[in-house]
């Protein structure tokens, strides 16, 4: 009886580190390797101890001075996205009212409308965990969104007023399995 429980352990162990091992996840910004955004307007950015996603992480604080911002990697430092399931957002919202957010994906510096991909989003007062499905998305157009290529820009905003903040507490690429 005990010879066939710890078979049975080993061939469960055996399959859970084979699922395991197979996941991969990238940070978009590893901020705390003190990385930010490289292009923003309407706002400013900073490494922020407040609302990290862990224990002694960090967050990107993200505070508007201007009627308008946004947000941006331009190019990103991790621009190839082949092979990844989806994006995922740490996002606290320190407002008392609902956020919406686009996260616009272009996968060309100069790209119209219906040739990028834009997600819109609500983030509540809060804690806010976003998934964006990039396996099968489509740009505004209809047509299949192409993680192949570098992503040329991601971007975000919101319709915040001057003086308002918000932090991003993690931006990964996830895959449920290694391609």
């Amino acid at each position: 009886m005990r010879k066939k429980y710890l078979a049975a352990a080993a061939v469960a162990a055996l399959l859970f580190l084979s699922v395991t091992a197979d996941a991969k996840k990238t940070d978009l910004l590893r901020f705390d390797k003190g990385e930010t955004t490289n292009d923003h307007n309407g706002c400013e950015v900073s490494i922020s101890n407040e609302y990290p996603s862990k224990d002694g992480g960090v967050s990107l604080k993200v505070t508007v001075n201007a009627d308008s911002f946004y947000v941006a990697e331009t190019p990103p430092k991790r621009g190839v996205w082949e092979g990844y399931e989806s994006l995922n957002i740490g996002l606290f919202n320190p407002t008392k009212r609902a956020l919406k957010f686009i996260f616009v994906i272009k996968p060309k510096s100069q790209v119209e409308y219906n040739s990028r991909m834009d997600f819109s989003f609500v983030a509540e007062p809060g804690q806010n965990n976003v998934e964006i499905k990039l396996a099968g998305s489509k740009t505004n157009g209809g047509a299949p969104m192409s993680y192949k290529e570098r992503i040329a820009i991601w971007s975000l905003d919101a319709p915040l007023k001057k003086g308002e903040c918000f932090y991003l507490q993690y931006l990964t690429l996830d895959s449920a399995e290694e391609k």
